[in-house]
């Protein structure tokens, strides 16, 4: 067996050091601050014992076996996606937290595969190079470690979006769309990309997930009933116009407020809008939509549908009015096709989009520093911007995703 080339060991390395890294910032029982854990091990135990009626109400504690209580609706998905957590509710609260951890570690894995293997072009290194860089580029993440440490979903809708980009790539359009679907059952930011597809043509992806996504809702309304339906639109319906200024909310809305009000840092009650970052929010909304749009009419080339798929995601990332720190995990299987496109490239200004893509990789992956989080609120726009550098990370990808679209690069471009 001929021993690994000079690449292949330098992404075993890399990927070596970003998974101890992981295992330093997240493989620990963080009990009393992962809510989300404790909220999909508290429906899954509803289902569980037979108390589907109140899986919006309040609850947890003692009484229920977490640690903390909880309010109302703190479960943000419909019904049916409870049911999932079931097999983590057969195992009491302790034992079930130390081993959710695994499974979404190796649905990285399987992401980092699919990234390295279909949308990594080949003149870049061996698959094992290039599965292996795409392993260190998201283990090393902070949003990573925060979404292992808490419980989080946003891992396995990653991993989702990965196939559905390979999909994508390699013309298996319904298998694409019924991924998506399933990225979409679990988070809003993917929903964007299902009319992406139908204004490409790509029926087959568009039609599956819609598919997918009614199949899905008519399970969840005969399992459940439409009473407990009605109280999950309800909620989704009162987020419409209000702003939670939490760190973790990298929002247009929350980047708006934190430059415009300030906010406190670790509030993370729904207030209205106040004028002035409203209308800031709707004008940054709109003129990255506009950036976006004009980008889809851009010349075609090999890599189009990717980079398309990455620009709009991101802009869906942050257009709505909440966007955790962990979300922008979903961006990372399109911003590393997106770099390797411009590695692959023979167009001399390949070393600036390269930094580029670095930059915008840098403020995805860095951790917000924990002196602008305990400093209590944003007092100034330089603590507004620190405090909001995921959600400005998800703009430098939109931006950076769109322009190379607007300018083929020359190994890439082919006719229209």
């Amino acid at each position: 067996m001929r021993p690994p080339r000079r690449r292949e060991l330098a992404a075993l390395l890399a990927a070596a050091a970003a998974l101890a890294l992981l295992g330093q910032r997240a493989w620990r029982i963080d009990y009393d601050y992962s809510i989300d854990f404790q909220t999909y091990w508290l429906a899954g135990s509803r289902v569980l014992d037979g108390r589907v009626a109140e899986l919006y109400t309040p609850g947890g504690g003692a009484p229920d076996g977490t640690p903390v209580a909880m309010g109302a609706r703190e479960f943000k998905n419909i019904p049916l996606v409870a049911v999932a957590f079931v097999p983590l509710a057969m195992l009491e609260y302790e034992t079930a937290k130390r081993a959710v951890g695994w499974p979404p570690l190796a649905g990285t894995g399987v992401t980092a595969w699919i990234v390295g293997r279909f949308l990594v072009p080949e003149s870049l290194g061996s698959e094992l190079a290039r599965a292996g860089f795409a392993l260190a580029a998201l283990a090393a993440m902070a949003p990573t470690h925060i979404a292992l440490r808490h419980g989080q979903t946003t891992p396995f809708v990653t991993l989702a979006l990965a196939g559905y980009l390979a999909g994508l790539v390699r013309g298996k359009l319904a298998r694409a769309g019924a991924l998506l679907s399933i990225a979409c059952l679990v988070k809003f930011p993917p929903l964007a990309l299902m009319p992406l597809d139908a204004l490409r043509g790509r029926r087959r992806a568009a039609f599956a997930c819609a598919g997918g996504l009614l199949a899905a809702g008519a399970v969840s309304l005969a399992a459940f009933g439409p009473d407990l339906h009605r109280t999950y639109a309800s909620e989704i319906a009162a987020q419409a116009g209000t702003v939670i200024t939490g760190h973790n909310n990298q929002s247009l809305a929350a980047i708006a407020t934190r430059l415009g009000d300030g906010g406190a840092t670790n509030d993370w009650t729904p207030r209205p809008l106040s004028p002035a970052p409203k209308a800031l929010a709707w004008a940054a909304t709109v003129a990255l939509l506009a950036l976006v749009a004009a980008g889809l009419y851009a010349p075609r080339h090999r890599d189009r549908a990717t980079l398309e798929a990455t620009a709009v995601l991101a802009w869906a990332t942050v257009a709505l009015p909440i966007a955790w720190d962990h979300y922008v995990l979903m961006l990372v299987p399109g911003l590393i096709a997106l770099a390797a496109h411009l590695a692959a490239s023979s167009d001399r200004r390949r070393a600036a989009w390269l930094a580029a893509a670095a930059l915008a990789y840098a403020l995805l992956a860095l951790p917000t520093p924990r002196a602008a989080i305990e400093a209590g609120s944003s007092a100034g726009w330089p603590e507004a911007l620190v405090l909001s550098h995921y959600g400005l990370g998800a703009l430098a990808v939109a931006v950076l995703a769109v322009t190379a679209l607007r300018r083929p690069l020359a190994e890439t471009a082919v006719t229209a």
